[in-house]
């Protein structure tokens, strides 16, 4: 494909991989985006508990950061550098500027870093620039649900899908996310909505949502589950 036509692509898509050797990024906004937070929902099965980072999107349904891909060994650290990027935006650690990074771990093998690797990562983010190949395959397609767009972005190795991501563009709610995230046999299934971004409000305020309706959720959820997996 063209390298210009690629690049329209990926700016009209609702998410950006970058990709680095040792781990991949997803990334909805750039990373010093106000302070704002998405709804979001998962489903971990068969045991799957490689995670950091979910007691925010346990307790409030939301996210602010990107999600980071790690091979399960290096975990701990691809978090660690989530967080310096958080750090960046506010060292206080709000939960609405990045604060803290889901982190998902994949089983692969080892892959060696260099001294350096931390600054790289933390580059990437910033610049959303790709600077190598994940030990994994991956696979991201998009579909219409009538005026919404529904992405995915699956993580493969050779024991199948192991990580699956949905994007829409639809003004959803942690429920009616919940839905996409049940869609599908990969180890851990996130979904996130960008049609209702949170802004930070004063104490005492609420947010103002949109939601769609039963027939609309419908017909992202069939879109969703005719898209190739």
């Amino acid at each position: 494909m063209d390298a210009r036509l690629e690049n329209v692509l990926a700016n009209l898509s609702l998410l950006r991989h970058i990709d680095l050797s040792f781990c991949q990024v997803l990334m909805f906004e750039e990373w010093d985006a106000p302070p704002g937070r998405f709804f979001v929902a998962y489903r971990a099965q068969g045991g799957f508990s490689k995670m950091l980072g979910q007691g925010v999107v346990d307790e409030f349904r939301t996210i602010s950061g990107p999600i980071l891909l790690s091979p399960s060994s290096a975990i701990g650290g691809i978090y660690d550098v989530g967080m310096l990027l958080a750090d960046e935006r506010d060292v206080d650690a709000p939960i609405d500027q990045g604060w803290p990074p889901l982190t998902i771990g994949i089983d692969t093998v080892p892959v060696d870093r260099s001294d350096s690797w931390q600054a790289e990562l933390l580059d990437a983010m910033m610049t959303q620039e790709s600077v190598g190949m994940p030990p994994w395959r991956n696979e991201m397609t998009a579909g219409k649900a009538g005026i919404f767009r529904v992405e995915t972005f699956s993580c493969e190795t050779d024991t199948g899908t192991v990580a699956r991501l949905y994007a829409c563009d639809a003004p959803m709610l942690p429920q009616q996310l919940q839905c996409l995230a049940d869609i599908g046999d990969a180890s851990i299934t996130v979904a996130v909505a960008t049609g209702n971004r949170l802004p930070r409000i004063s104490d005492g305020f609420l947010h103002d949502v949109d939601a769609v309706s039963e027939s609309q959720l419908a017909g992202i959820i069939q879109v969703a589950e005719q898209l190739p997996h």
